[in-house]
């Protein structure tokens, strides 16, 4: 029996009725929803906020709180890089891992050279160290000596690019140099994918409800604002598209995605609209990306981004206008939450403490607290709180914020009290919601407003209207 591709799964060809409805829902542009994700981390809040700057001696050796829960940020106690909400892995930390410091190799150099089984060893060893049993938050493993695929490892990294060859030389001495690249190449991609996927694996097996990924990946390298200023578009190129395809086993096996969408300052909106490109290509890769796993459920994006412009050790916050382009652009699209990395500098003194405090509570927290609200409010309007709102029209400048005409941000009258919304949706903020936004669903639910709960294998399911009903009906007479 022949079979016709539909949507997440396969139906057979002799059924034309359901064919026909899969071709109609594509030919009159019905709106398919993507395919469901995983609920959000937070119940209730489906874009969260996550501190990870080690600012714990502001509170305890600067006598500066920066009272980050105010605000619906989520820390780790004391505000420590590795904690129990998020858990960030740096090369030190988490088991053998290779690679090169200039010319010198370092735990074998490069993943053909190293111990998978050393390496697993160890990263038991860590993992049960860091993480403790019953772990819930995000993993984030940042691994960035080498890239996982060998044709991206140029620059500085073109070293692991050379080891590999000369290993394969060593053993072939008589093959040409198209011959020792191409198995120089098919080795390493090899290892490196042994390595990352079985670290994945290990971290998912003993600590099961973590969220694990790599840092930076997906990436889409649109980097080339920095020579391309007049002509600068902010889009991936197409080879980055198929290199990021080549990955789809590191995108199934990851649990969350962690790509970045740091700012340098000449991307500052005040300088142009680069900034803006710079991100929006890179968020809507990391959704293309999520959705070419070959799980049921999409795995939740979390777009790791900076208070801070992104230059050496600037403390020079983003105004307001950048971070909507970063933290505004990546709830609109549909991710669930962002991560505010930052360094230890900005813990260094009690004037560095203050000032961080300032724009926590001046800018980055009521925009924060504005901006999860309003997702929040969307979710609860569209998707009927089994589901977020990501943009229908992924190029218009349309965000989830709040309407100042129909909601306040309240202080709370004592000291303890949380800065809080108060408000309701009007009728037309409803309106742009539907106008503006559609639903990702949650695991189980289904329809445009995700009101239905139904566990089923993959199939078509897009919502019809009767009259595209009608001419499904028309178009399966004549095939059958």
């Amino acid at each position: 029996m022949a079979w016709t591709w539909c949507g997440q799964g396969w139906l057979p060809a002799s059924y034309p009725v359901y064919a026909a409805l899969c071709l109609l829902s594509l030919v009159v542009g019905q709106d398919v929803s993507r395919k469901q994700t995983m609920p959000p981390l937070v119940d209730g809040q489906p874009f969260q906020v996550y501190w990870n700057l080690p600012t714990s001696r502001c509170s305890s050796h600067r006598g500066v709180d920066l009272q980050l829960a105010d605000f619906g940020i989520v820390h780790n106690a004391n505000e420590i890089f590795t904690g129990e909400k998020i858990t960030l892995f740096y090369i030190q930390r988490f088991g053998i891992y290779p690679f090169y410091e200039g010319d010198d190799p370092i735990n074998g150099g490069f993943p053909q050279n190293a111990s998978l089984q050393e390496h697993l060893r160890q990263a038991k060893v860590d993992i049960e160290h860091f993480l403790l049993a019953g772990f819930e938050g995000l993993v984030v493993i940042d691994w960035e000596e080498w890239r996982p695929l060998y044709a991206r490892n140029w620059g500085s990294k073109r070293v692991y690019q050379r080891k590999s060859q000369e290993r394969v030389r060593e053993r072939h001495p008589d093959w040409n140099r198209t011959q020792i690249n191409a198995e120089a190449k098919k080795e390493f991609d090899q290892a490196a994918r042994n390595f990352m996927n079985s670290s994945l694996s290990l971290g998912k097996s003993l600590r099961p409800q973590g969220y694990w990924g790599f840092y930076l990946f997906p990436d889409c390298y649109n980097y080339h604002f920095r020579a391309e200023f007049p002509t600068y578009n902010g889009h991936c190129a197409d080879i980055d598209k198929e290199r990021n395809n080549e990955l789809t086993w590191m995108w199934t096996e990851s649990t969350a995605l962690f790509p970045s969408v740091y700012l340098e300052e000449k991307l500052n909106s005040e300088l142009g609209e680069r900034g803006k490109l710079y991100a929006r290509y890179r968020i809507q890769e990391a959704v293309r990306v999520s959705l070419l796993t070959k799980q049921q459920y999409t795995p939740p994006i979390f777009l790791y981004c900076r208070a801070h412009y992104s230059d050496g050790d600037t403390r020079t916050p983003l105004n307001e206008v950048d971070l909507i382009r970063t933290l505004g652009e990546s709830a609109a699209m549909g991710a669930s939450g962002a991560i505010l990395w930052g360094s230890s500098i900005f813990a260094r003194s009690t004037e560095n403490c203050q000032a961080l405090k300032d724009q926590v509570h001046n800018v980055l927290g009521p925009y924060i607290l504005n901006l999860t609200a309003a997702v929040r409010f969307c979710s609860r309007t569209l998707c009927s709180n089994h589901g977020r709102c990501y943009r229908r029209n992924a190029e218009e400048d349309v965000f989830l914020h709040l309407n100042s005409r129909s909601f306040r941000i309240m202080k709370g009258k004592w000291r303890s009290a949380k800065v809080h919304v108060k408000g309701r949706p009007r009728v037309a903020d409803r309106r742009d919601y539907r106008a503006n936004f559609q639903c990702q669903c949650y695991r189980g639910w289904n329809g445009t407003r995700c009101s239905r709960f139904r566990i089923s294998s993959a199939s078509c399911r897009a919502e019809t209207s009767p009259l595209t009903l009608v001419l499904v009906l028309l178009l399966s007479l004549l095939l059958i």
